[in-house]
């Protein structure tokens, strides 16, 4: 772990926003890893990311004191070095960054310095990186369906092998197989991300922002099941006795709510998580085919809607609708995958525990320093303490900013009676105006009112009741039990291709995601109207105190 950048040896702490000038944005990061990362899954993490550098010499992504944030000073820094303007990097800002461009002049954008050489660079790693993208997409469908039987069989490799077998296997079989399931994940996005985009821009101007939304969803079909549905709609038949629970553990034991961070046992490891998920459904029962039917009709006279408003370019529509909802279904089964091979990767982190006598403070070491203490290198785990301990220190503090601009101090910020969640800006740079209005993104259509109920984590699921507005930071797949319960869904982090956001319109449950505020100006009991379409939320009635 010596190599990270902003990496003290001495406090074990990590802040990359100490080592430049740079503007910072958790919009997309947040959702996908929501909890402190130890060492060893950072490591990871930044063995990824390592793969497909644009800008020479600088992650497009970083770590502040133990949270991922994409780094926009280096995206836009590369789409500049190819001399791309504004209007190129709108295309993703939004979904990415969660900044408009057409007001980027606001944010004010710390620029990195690059040269002639530079640009020659960017534009060869933007070609390999466009290849390697069409050619993981093209190989998806062959590759995916494999993975879960190339899963099972290493994990049962694993308790049979000693130190230096471990060491071998590492290097041949898990290095390999972690590089491509990061191909599946950035490549599938970033193909979907295009296509989506862009089809959402053209029905916005010939349908409106409602239809858009809901042409928009209806994703999963017959014969191809929208992956991240699976919890939600899989706990549901195990409650109906429709699928068997060692069924439901071989298709969905890997997906859960801590499923980046791998010291946390996976669903599949515990043997009460499926009792304990079970229990809130039978609280609430709320039958998910039924929800999804619903939506299936709302689309279907959606459809009819878009044949009588555009019949000379339906056909050609159509096909490209169904050719979203496939890139859509890719996108979210690579997702899957991926996450099925770290836990293969949390595996081998066990094991090595067990062999080394470390146990699980194995965690706290970095990928390549788990195989030299395989190898031997005991010195390596010196630094366990301090870095558990900064770690442990990490989690203690509220969530930080969606938006960083320059250095951040953690804890002088947590200290501030006055601090915000949306935006810290030590630079003073930024001129975007937030106010206490609180607007996101139209997530999936429809309008609902009724009460706030604020939850910090899915664990705290229990705490919603049938008809509220469920209000979180972010959300990730771990929380998809939770949403057929709620009248509608509000978050601060998100986009519209979000897991909130996909998931919400499959159900057919109103969403407005990426609102930045709406954790710190709602409070439970906050009676509020909350439209979809528009990506607006109205406080109607404040709670009384």
């Amino acid at each position: 772990m010596d190599n990270f950048f902003g990496y003290n040896p001495e406090t074990g702490e990590i802040n990359e926003s100490l080592t430049s000038e740079y503007l910072w944005s958790s919009v997309n990061t947040r959702e996908a890893s929501p909890d402190v990362m130890t060492p060893y899954t950072w490591s990871i993490m930044k063995f990824g990311f390592e793969q497909m550098i644009m800008l020479p010499g600088h992650l497009g992504i970083g770590n502040i004191c133990g949270r991922t944030y994409n780094n926009v000073s280096v995206g836009v820094t590369a789409m500049r070095a190819l001399g791309m303007g504004l209007k190129s990097f709108n295309a993703s800002s939004k979904e990415l960054y969660g900044i408009d461009a057409n007001n980027i002049d606001e944010w004010d954008v710390p620029l990195i310095p690059f040269g002639l050489q530079d640009r020659i660079l960017v534009l060869q790693n933007t070609i390999r990186f466009i290849n390697k993208v069409r050619r993981t997409v093209k190989e998806m469908e062959t590759h995916l369906p494999q993975n879960p039987a190339w899963c099972e069989t290493e994990h049962g490799k694993l308790p049979a092998l000693g130190k230096e077998e471990l060491v071998i296997w590492a290097n041949e079989i898990l290095l390999p197989q972690l590089v491509k399931c990061f191909w599946w994940m950035v490549g599938s996005a970033v193909t979907q991300a295009n296509v989506v985009s862009k089809l959402r821009t053209e029905l916005h101007d010939q349908v409106g922002s409602k239809n858009t939304i809901v042409l928009l969803s209806n994703v999963s079909c017959d014969i191809d099941f929208l992956a991240s549905l699976g919890p939600v709609v899989g706990l549901d038949r195990v409650r109906r006795g429709i699928l068997s629970r060692s069924e439901y553990i071989k298709l969905y034991g890997h997906r859960g709510p801590h499923e980046v961070e791998l010291s946390f046992p996976r669903p599949a490891e515990k043997l009460d998580w499926i009792d304990e998920q079970l229990e809130g459904l039978n609280q609430s029962p709320v039958e998910v085919d039924k929800l999804l039917v619903e939506q299936r009709a709302r689309y279907e006279k959606a459809m009819e809607r878009l044949k009588t408003s555009v019949p000379k370019s339906f056909n050609s529509i159509s096909r490209r609708l169904r050719e979203a909802a496939r890139l859509t279904r890719l996108r979210e089964h690579g997702r899957s995958e991926s996450t099925r091979v770290v836990w293969v990767a949390r595996a081998f982190a066990l094991r090595t525990g067990e062999l080394t006598g470390l146990g699980e403070d194995i965690f706290y070491l970095g990928l390549e320093e788990v195989t030299r203490m395989l190898g031997g290198q005991k010195e390596v785990s010196s630094n366990i303490r301090t870095r558990k301990a900064a770690y442990e220190k990490y989690v203690a503090l509220p969530l930080y900013p969606t938006i960083i601009m320059g250095n951040f101090n953690p804890f002088e910020w947590a200290a501030d009676p006055q601090r915000r969640t949306d935006i810290h800006d030590s630079t003073h740079r930024i001129r975007k105006q937030f106010t206490d209005q609180i607007k996101g993104s139209p997530g999936s259509a429809g309008v609902a009112e009724g009460q706030v109920r604020i939850l910090n984590s899915p664990e705290e699921g229990g705490q919603l009741q049938p008809g509220e507005i469920l209000v979180a930071i972010t959300t990730n797949i771990g929380w998809t039990p939770i949403f057929p319960r709620a009248a509608a869904v509000i978050t601060d982090v998100g986009a519209p291709l979000s897991h909130a956001a996909i998931v919400a319109r499959e159900l057919g449950i109103p969403a407005v995601v990426g609102c930045f505020n709406a954790t710190e100006l709602l409070k439970t009991g906050d009676r509020v109207r909350v439209d979809g379409g528009k990506g607006s939320v109205e406080i109607l009635q404040p709670k009384k105190e």
